[in-house]
């Protein structure tokens, strides 16, 4: 049996941005995705100054998994820093990591 090639492009060849890492943060594609814990431990703040600075920045976020999903039942939603994440673009993550160091 032959093996077919591949076919997918390598994400920098569509324009994509390579991966970026911080201590806890790393970004694929542009975009940033942690556990609200190390977002909070990567700017130096707690979890409710990130979201204080997501809300007054008026930063959407790509993800949150507080947030309802909207479909099926009504199922309670992770809201422990521990567990809840928030995706941001990098733009965003620039933009709340500007907020923050005010």
């Amino acid at each position: 049996m032959k093996q077919r090639q591949g076919t997918a492009t390598p994400n920098r060849a569509q324009g994509v941005s390579p991966h970026a890492s911080g201590d806890t943060l790393e970004a694929w594609g542009g975009i940033v995705s942690a556990h609200l814990e190390d977002w909070a431990a990567e700017l130096n703040c707690t979890p409710d100054d990130v979201l204080g600075a997501v809300d007054s920045a008026g930063i959407d976020p790509i993800t949150d998994t507080a947030e309802n999903k909207g479909r099926g039942k009504d199922r309670d939603r992770p809201t422990d820093p521990g567990l809840r994440c928030l995706a941001l673009t990098t733009d965003d993550a620039q933009t709340l990591k500007n907020v923050l160091s005010q």
